[in-house]
């Protein structure tokens, strides 16, 4: 392609948007279509004699192309050709739809039959059996909150909420927990977080003797399992953390996927702490979409773990900003 084909591929400007969304998120235009046939109904605002308001199209377009480049809102305004204030008012708007059109497709599940089908996903995939999910933490960067002070201040030196994810064998999101404070460890938010009352009152349907595979970081419990810490293991006992790293990996896996697919994730977020959550539950609510319903386009042949390699995702991903948790 010639440069005059590219000056005139980039003259429409849809036609650009589109190219951007399917080199960052692997989404082809019939999957935008759909999706701009779900929210459509509810993001839709009615014209005035005053003004001509925008149309669904122009709002998810410059959501999507938001979330997957991390543009400020000043770029977007040039880029769209709507003012930036505008863009902040019908951001959350649009994401909330998106989160109300696709929560199908992030739930917990609350049958001992949809817990068995995890399992033996776990088990085939990643050689653990008796495992029903692989929880871990992450720090989502973002500049510091007026008058927050040192609440939101992490050990790496920055500001950050965390989010805590239970992910299943497939790299989706099961469960989520946004928004607390970057100072906290990931015992205390497993310890206040919803998915543990429930565990502990059995509202999930639990299977008996199923776990759920985590880190040092975790508490011991019933129903989590983390790898012997001490020294001089056996040979028993490394054969065994090795198996348990491997089926814990999947959730590392799964938030190097999303930050490397919504570059939102690469620089700290400068946006109120509202918006920064609604963010976070967007991007993984169509990361679950992207990978149920396009799975052999959303990732690249290569891109996820097979027989213990590792994930070319950790390299692509700067750490400095989407990290795992220090232990």
């Amino acid at each position: 392609m010639n440069l005059v084909h590219l000056q005139l591929f980039f003259a429409n400007s849809q036609w650009k948007i589109l190219w951007i969304l399917k080199k960052h998120l692997r989404m082809s235009v019939e999957k935008f279509e759909e999706l701009l046939h779900m929210v459509e109904p509810i993001i839709r605002k009615q014209s005035t004699p005053m003004r001509k308001a925008l149309t669904p199209r122009q709002k998810l377009e410059t959501t999507l192309h938001f979330l997957a480049t991390g543009d400020s809102l000043q770029s977007l305004s040039l880029l769209f050709r709507i003012p930036a204030p505008t863009i902040s008012i019908f951001l959350p708007d649009v994401m909330k739809a998106i989160v109300t059109c696709l929560k199908s497709f992030m739930e917990v599940p609350s049958t001992t039959r949809e817990w068995e089908n995890i399992q033996r996903s776990f088990n085939v995939k990643w050689n653990f059996p008796s495992c029903c999910g692989a929880l871990d933490g992450k720090h989502v960067a973002i500049k510091r909150p007026p008058g927050s002070s040192s609440e939101f201040f992490n050990y790496k030196g920055g500001y950050s909420i965390i989010l805590l994810a239970l992910v299943d064998a497939d790299y989706r999101f099961l469960y989520i927990d946004v928004g607390s404070n970057g100072r906290a460890n990931d015992s205390s938010v497993y310890r206040l977080s919803s998915l543990k009352r429930a565990m502990d009152s059995n509202q999930f349907n639990w299977p008996n003797d199923y776990v759920i595979v985590a880190d040092d970081a975790f508490p011991l419990s019933i129903n989590v399992m983390k790898p012997y810490s001490k020294r001089n293991l056996t040979l028993e006992e490394r054969l065994f953390n090795y198996r348990l790293s491997r089926a814990r990996r999947v959730v590392e896996n799964a938030f190097c996927i999303l930050a490397s697919r919504f570059r939102i994730f690469e620089k700290s977020i400068d946006l109120n702490l509202p918006t920064v959550d609604l963010i976070v539950q967007c991007t993984c609510i169509l990361h679950n979409w992207f990978r149920t319903t396009s799975s052999t386009t959303y990732l690249e042949k290569g891109s996820v773990d097979r027989n213990g390699g590792h994930s070319p995702w950790k390299v692509a991903v700067n750490p400095h900003f989407f990290a795992v948790l220090d232990r």
